[in-house]
């Protein structure tokens, strides 16, 4: 019998399969662990391959935060299109979704944010992330703070209020009920006082 051919895998298709064997890196043995070698050797393909459609590590870091941004960011738009209009419901909404999102990306998160914390470019990139999400909530926030605005700082606490949270379930130190519970009152706690 003949040996199969080996069928080459579209650009796409190799992007994504390297995305995923990086993330996987970062999953089991940290974002420390993570090079364009050890993704090439895991894919079982010339470091060049790797190099070619990355560059840098810095460049996959920045891509597998902005596919954790944009799921975040779905999630979020997904659960705010069902929710009915108030400001408890809204609350626990956000929450929801950010700390699901948090649970369904496990262990590699933090990992993931630690690293971008080394780099300006992707500290940008976090901090562009945190400002659309903070966008996202205080419209959907709005129409429940009585003065007709939600400051910049209570969007802040918002935001490290969720990251902590997030952060805690993910290192088992609280539940995830906690966490939501917690982050929901915490959201409708800075906007009804307003």
């Amino acid at each position: 019998m003949a040996e199969a051919t080996r069928k080459r895998m579209s650009k796409a298709d190799r992007h994504a399969q390297l995305l995923d064997i990086a993330q996987e890196l970062i999953r089991v043995d940290g974002s420390d662990a993570l090079t364009l070698a050890r993704i090439a050797e895991r894919a079982g393909v010339a470091k060049p391959l790797v190099y070619h459609h990355f560059g840098t590590r810095a460049a996959v870091l920045a891509e597998l935060y902005r596919a954790f941004d944009e799921r975040q960011h779905a999630a979020l738009d997904a659960a705010l299109a069902t929710s009915p209009g108030n400001l408890n419901t809204v609350a626990q909404t956000i929450a929801d979704a950010y700390v699901g999102c948090a649970l369904s990306e496990g262990t590699e998160l933090p990992g993931l944010i630690a690293a971008l914390a080394g780099s300006p470019e992707l500290e940008r990139l976090r901090r562009d992330a945190d400002q659309t999400f903070g966008s996202k909530c205080r419209k959907a926030l709005l129409p429940f703070a009585r003065s007709g605005e939600i400051p910049d700082a209570a969007i802040h606490a918002i935001l490290g209020a969720a990251d902590g949270v997030a952060r805690a379930v993910i290192a088992g130190e609280i539940s995830a009920e906690d966490a939501h519970a917690a982050l929901a009152a915490a959201i409708e706690a800075l906007v009804s006082r307003r």
